[in-house]
């Protein structure tokens, strides 16, 4: 057996373990009858950091003030991190409705957690929600996500996460990607076993700032080192997927892999530093959930590298062998002739007895699965098809470069800056 046979395998095994672990633990979930749905018992500040957002400033705190939610125990905190456009100038104007509690702070340029943690200092309210000035909310988000703090255990909620209006080929698969994660962000919720809570809009505890500290300002990947942090003391992180937030992704792939390159190296950094979340004591989380994520990680990256590798050294020996016995196209198009039934019939048996169109399979049901998942619960009615068709013939290449990329970026010591969100 070869090597990627193994691999393909081992790959299958692992995703059909993690995979069928996490549907039933959502259908337990499901059944149960004391779900919360909307609450509006609690207090909230959304925190928005800008940094030279002055084309989405706006539109984020329009957003923001359209949320329903009772405005008396809203308000709305705009941080401008040293910005050298006008963005601290067309927030600045909100200050002066009468109808909405909005005020905007402005200081030098220090990052987001630096800002994030300005505006936790001057919220005033129980619950913190940071929001991304690229962010746009569903008017209902606040009360569903509020619903999920029942218990004082719990100290952050995150939302479903999608994209507004892809048009780019790197949107499109990013699209896709944000409805997967969506599944994986409510399964890991049902175990206590989620570890990165998105910038975007997620919601937390002040009182755990208030004890443990603020974000961790240098930390390029401040949201998921918030979330294991949580993790580490023992707290419950919750999802409400039906709270629903869209974010506008990179459009380049110049600017998308800059955003995975952080991503990766901050998941990397922040899971070695937290290392102890790994093991028996943190349960599903340290024995299953971080190991799994791991593993997969490993083993497509070495998957996918291997596969392009063994197809571009397969290909260029089946072009010698042509050449080498004068092989005319002509021949092979000809209807009925020996040659054309001999090599459509090779090629159908290498597909259907290939592993690898085996996994792929498996591949598809599961991004089937998943999308289902998010259409129910975010309720959107556009069209996927061709989004989910881009998104099963480039992802895993993509993710294999990002993760290649963070590693040789991890090995020399690179610095890595915040680049796109």
């Amino acid at each position: 057996m070869e090597l990627y046979q193994v691999l393909i395998y081992a790959v299958t095994y692992v995703g059909l373990v993690a995979t069928f672990f996490y549907m039933l633990n959502l259908r337990a979930y499901y059944k149960r009858k004391d779900l919360p749905k909307e609450a509006e018992d609690k207090t909230v500040s959304i925190l928005i950091p800008a940094y030279n957002e002055e084309d989405s400033i706006e539109r984020t705190i329009e957003s923001a003030l359209a949320i329903d939610y009772p405005k008396e125990r809203l308000e709305i905190i705009v941080v401008d991190d040293g910005s050298k456009d006008g963005t601290y100038n067309l927030a600045k104007k909100y200050e002066s409705s009468k109808k909405f509690h909005v005020r905007v702070f402005t200081k030098e340029n220090g990052g987001k957690g630096s800002a994030l943690n300005l505006g936790i200092s001057k919220a005033k309210n129980d619950i913190i929600i940071s929001m991304d000035a690229d962010t746009s909310v569903n008017k209902d988000a606040v009360k569903k996500m509020v619903a999920h703090f029942y218990s004082d255990d719990v100290m952050s909620v995150t939302p479903s996460m999608g994209v507004v209006k892809p048009k780019s080929l790197w949107q499109r698969v990013q699209h896709i990607e944000y409805y997967t994660g969506n599944f994986l962000r409510k399964s890991f919720a049902i175990v206590n076993s989620i570890h990165i809570t998105p910038g975007a809009f997620s919601a937390y505890r002040k009182s755990f700032f208030e004890k443990y500290g603020g974000y961790e300002v240098g930390n390029i990947t401040e949201d998921l080192e918030i979330a294991l942090r949580i993790q580490k003391h023992d707290y419950i992180i919750e999802n409400a997927a039906e709270a629903v937030v869209y974010t506008i992704p990179p459009r380049r792939f110049r600017e998308l892999l800059v955003q995975r390159r952080r991503w990766y190296i901050g998941l990397a950094k922040n899971l070695y530093r937290y290392r102890e979340l790994f093991g028996f004591r943190k349960g599903i989380l340290g024995t299953i959930v971080l190991p799994l994520a791991t593993l997969s990680i490993l083993f497509t990256v070495v998957l996918t590298f291997y596969m392009v590798i063994k197809t571009i050294s397969q290909v260029q020996s089946d072009i010698n062998l042509l050449t080498s016995i004068n092989f005319n196209i002509g021949n092979l198009i000809t209807t009925g002739s020996f040659l054309t039934k001999n090599f459509f019939s090779t090629l159908f048996y290498n597909t259907f007895t290939n592993p690898i169109f085996i996994l792929g399979l498996i591949f598809i049901l599961f991004i089937t699965f998943y999308l289902r998942f998010a259409r129910k619960n975010m309720k959107f009615r556009e069209g996927v098809r061709i989004n989910t068709i881009i998104f099963i013939f480039l992802y895993a290449i993509l993710y294999t470069f990002w993760w290649v990329v963070s590693l040789i970026y991890l090995a020399v010591n690179k610095k890595v800056g915040w680049g796109h969100k």
